[in-house]
């Protein structure tokens, strides 16, 4: 539990000059960091919304919601069910208060706990994961239970490996006590066939991987 308890103390440390990555105001240093760093983590936004565009009605689990930016969206956009999930307290205190200034609060809850011990108790249409299993010791775990609660597609994102920024990325989390994790293409693509997911797409976008996997009614029977 030691890497996991160092993940959780980095967020709750970080909580709000992370969520400042989404914001357009902000000091100069920040912005430059974040266009060089993190501009992915726009990016991966940007991609999600072009891609899943069926939401009027729809039920999404935002599993790592942090400030919940995305949950949020989803609300603005038609979706008629979002439910976040982050071990970070401060994070979801700032979800809670982006959503009580939007008129779409009510369809919106975000819950502080554990995703693979939280028991959920229904399926969701889309499940989503970005940043998430950057700083997974089992990601195969979480996948799994994300398919089982998915009836139409699981979006997450995968840090790729051997790349610059991510070797400076590295050495910046270690420093700061927080462990974090890589991935190849064939390591993910192992993930999915490890859990019977065979319909899928992955999206380079410089420093992620991104997936869109397809969950079937198969799919879910064969891991119940």
């Amino acid at each position: 539990m030691q890497g996991e308890d160092q993940v959780k103390a980095h967020f709750r440390k970080q909580a709000v000059r992370f969520d400042t990555i989404y914001e357009d105001k902000k000091r100069l240093w920040h912005k430059l960091v974040d266009k060089f760093f993190r501009q992915v983590v726009k990016d991966r936004f940007d991609l999600t919304f072009r891609e899943i565009t069926e939401l009027e009605g729809k039920s999404i689990l935002d599993v790592g919601c942090g400030s919940g930016r995305y949950a949020l969206e989803f609300a603005r956009r038609g979706a008629d069910k979002i439910l976040g999930i982050d071990y970070a307290q401060e994070m979801i205190e700032l979800a809670r208060g982006y959503a009580e200034n939007m008129k779409e609060k009510a369809k919106c809850r975000f819950v502080c706990g554990h995703f693979t011990d939280h028991d959920f108790r229904e399926q969701f249409d889309y499940t989503v994961a970005m940043g998430l299993f950057d700083y997974l010791k089992n990601p195969s775990a979480y996948l799994a239970k994300m398919r089982t609660l998915t009836r139409s597609r699981v979006i997450a994102s995968f840090p790729k490996k051997r790349t610059l920024r991510g070797v400076i990325r590295k050495i910046r989390l270690f420093l700061a006590g927080c462990p974090v994790h890589f991935y190849s293409r064939r390591e993910i693509e192992g993930l999915l066939r490890e859990n019977q997911i065979s319909e899928y797409k992955i999206f380079d976008l410089s420093r992620d991987l991104i997936i869109i996997a397809q969950i079937s009614q198969s799919d879910r029977k064969t891991n119940c």
